[in-house]
């Protein structure tokens, strides 16, 4: 009797068991048919959404038979040519100015030990995500315009007679631009500039080494990859606005965006835009390009996420 009564828990705990091999249990490996199902819907979206666009703009400026010509056109005609070098330069500019100020946030941040100060750049850094892209443009219209703020200080220091004339040009542009990508560039240095170390700065500084010494020596080596991938990122996205050319710039600072838009609706002209708009994607891949090749894809990918 005892020992029918001992055995029956144990072929109840052996039967309540979980069989490893039991068919149907989970596992921890998804096969390649389920991740490639559940991948689908994405797949799609990409390949209608951004492989198709893209591909069509060069079939479309194709169209016509003068491929050459139409893409040659970008370069020779005074209005594209204009377009395209307001573009890159301004751009290039954004670059260097974006870089220089984010690279202060991000490092600040990094190396500050007050909470507050902290909180506050990371405040300011996000306010002109959470802002609308108008909302931003029209806030740097106000303070440059003659009555605005800049205007005011400056008279009111004596510093000029009369008001600056601060908008309608590639300056204005190059605020405008630089504001709304600080946030990127900040982002994108932060992760780069948070894997050094600071106590090998002050290590490095005990045994002789000057601050600017210890900055070139120590973290521009393990942060360079960061920061030009951060370039890349801001100059990729710096060459396709559109809005903020139009509001701060005006006809005289016309950004490619600006042109072919006057292209798509102006003109009707669906070759010359897409032309335009292909030479645009060569520059920001061969860029990006570029810096992959000097820093690695991955350290690439880690700044454009």
């Amino acid at each position: 009797m005892t020992q029918q009564t001992t055995e029956a828990p144990a072929r109840s705990a052996a039967g309540d068991a979980p069989s490893p091999t039991r068919a149907g249990s989970w596992r921890l490996e998804m096969s390649a048919v389920n991740g490639f199902l559940l991948s689908f819907p994405l797949i799609l979206m990409l390949a209608l959404f951004v492989v198709y666009p893209l591909i069509r703009i060069f079939i479309e400026a194709s169209s016509d038979g003068d491929t050459f010509g139409r893409y040659a056109a970008v370069f020779t005609n005074p209005v594209s040519r204009r377009a395209l070098t307001t573009t890159l330069v301004d751009s290039v500019v954004v670059t260097l100015v974006a870089t220089i100020i984010s690279l202060t946030i991000a490092w600040t941040i990094h190396a500050t030990k007050r909470r507050w100060v902290r909180i506050l750049l990371w405040t300011v850094t996000l306010i002109p995500m959470w802002t609308g892209v108008i909302m931003k443009n029209y806030a740097i219209f106000i303070m440059l315009s003659k009555q605005g703020p800049v205007n005011s200080v400056l008279l009111a220091l004596g510093i000029i007679d009369e008001p600056l004339s601060l908008l309608y040009n590639d300056t204005a542009v190059i605020i405008g631009i630089t504001y709304s990508l600080i946030p990127y560039a900040v982002f994108s240095l932060f992760a780069a500039i948070s894997t050094i170390n600071l106590q090998t700065l002050t290590a490095a500084e005990a045994l002789g080494a000057t601050r600017t010494r210890a900055l070139l020596g120590i973290a521009l080596p393990v942060a360079k990859g960061g920061i030009l991938a951060s370039m890349a990122l801001v100059f990729v996205l710096s060459i396709g606005f559109y809005i903020t050319p139009v509001m701060l710039g005006g006809p005289q600072t016309a950004f490619m965006a600006t042109l072919i838009n006057q292209q798509l609706n102006s003109r009707y002209d669906f070759q010359g835009a897409s032309a335009s708009a292909a030479v645009l994607l060569i520059v920001a891949v061969l860029v990006l390009a570029v810096v992959a090749a000097l820093v690695g894809a991955k350290t690439l990918k880690r700044a454009i996420r």
